[in-house]
C-alpha cells in the first residue's frame, strides 16, 4: 500500500509537470480606420474601400483588432472645410461613445494632409491618439507605400505610449506632430518632415519609439470646441499684390 501511494503521488506530480499551460496572450488594442480618400486608396479602375485598405495590410491580425469606417472616398482637394468639421465631430463622437477604443487612424490625400491633421489637432477633444496617414504612390504602382504606412499608423494608434501626444502623422516609418509637420517633397516617399524640431518618434520593427512631447495645448486640452457648429465662418481674403 505504501508503494502504491508513492506511485500515485509521482503520477500526479508528473501530470502537473507535463500538463500544457496556456501562454498568456496580451489583449490586442482595438483601432478604428476612418477613410476619406486620397492617393492611398486611388486604385486604377475603382477606389479601395476602407475594408479593402485594411485587407492590404500584411499580418494585420498580429498587430491590432481593426475595424473600418468610410467617411469619404475622394481626392483630398475635394474635401471641404465643412467636411473637416463633420470629421472632427465624428471622431469626438466615436471616442465619446466607445471608451475601450484605443485610437483612430484617418487616411488623407497628401495635398492637404498636414492642414487636415492640424485642424484635428485643435478640434478633437480627447487624449486618445488620432493618426493621419496617406501614400505617395497609388495602389498597383511600383513601390506602393500605402499598405506599409497604414500598417505603421495602426501600430502607433494602438500603442500604449501614444495617448496624450496630440494628432500624429505617420509616414515612411516616422512619427511627426500635426502641429509641426509639413510636406517637403512631392515625389519621394520621405515626403513629410518637421524641419524645426525633428520627428516625435519612429516605428521600429518591434516597438514604437518616442523622443519627446509637445508642451502646447492640443486635443484634450484644446480651447476650441466645435460641438455646436456645423460649418466654419467664411472669411474673404483680398490679394493686394
Amino acid at each position: 500500500m505504501r508503494h502504491r501511494g508513492v506511485i500515485v503521488g509521482l503520477t500526479l506530480i508528473a501530470a502537473l509537470i507535463w500538463t500544457p499551460v496556456k501562454e498568456a496572450v496580451a489583449e490586442q488594442s482595438r483601432v478604428r480606420l476612418i477613410t476619406t480618400g486620397g492617393t492611398i486608396s486611388n486604385r486604377p479602375g475603382g477606389r479601395l474601400s476602407a475594408v479593402e485598405l485594411l485587407a492590404s495590410v500584411p499580418d494585420l491580425d498580429d498587430l491590432v483588432e481593426a475595424e473600418a469606417e468610410e467617411f469619404a472616398n475622394i481626392p483630398s482637394s475635394a474635401l471641404t472645410l465643412d467636411q473637416w468639421v463633420q470629421l472632427a465631430r465624428r471622431i469626438n463622437e466615436v471616442f465619446q461613445t466607445d471608451p475601450t477604443l484605443a485610437g483612430i487612424v484617418v487616411t488623407s490625400g497628401t495635398d492637404t494632409l498636414e492642414e487636415l491633421a492640424y485642424f484635428l489637432h485643435l478640434t478633437v477633444r480627447h487624449a486618445r491618439p488620432v493618426v493621419v496617414v496617406g501614400a505617395m504612390r497609388r495602389p498597383g504602382a511600383l513601390g506602393y507605400d500605402g499598405a506599409a504606412n497604414l500598417r505603421q499608423a495602426l501600430r502607433v494608434a494602438g500603442d500604449t505610449g501614444s495617448p496624450g501626444r496630440g494628432v500624429l502623422v505617420v509616414f515612411n516609418d516616422e512619427i511627426n506632430s500635426a502641429r509641426e509637420v509639413t510636406k517637403t517633397d512631392a515625389l519621394h516617399l520621405q515626403a513629410f518632415q518637421s524641419r524645426n524640431n525633428g520627428a516625435l518618434g519612429a516605428t521600429a520593427r518591434d516597438r514604437i519609439i518616442y523622443y519627446r512631447r509637445l508642451e502646447r495645448r492640443h486635443t484634450a486640452t484644446t480651447e476650441f470646441d466645435i460641438a455646436q457648429i456645423s460649418r466654419l465662418p467664411r472669411v474673404e481674403i483680398v490679394m493686394a499684390y
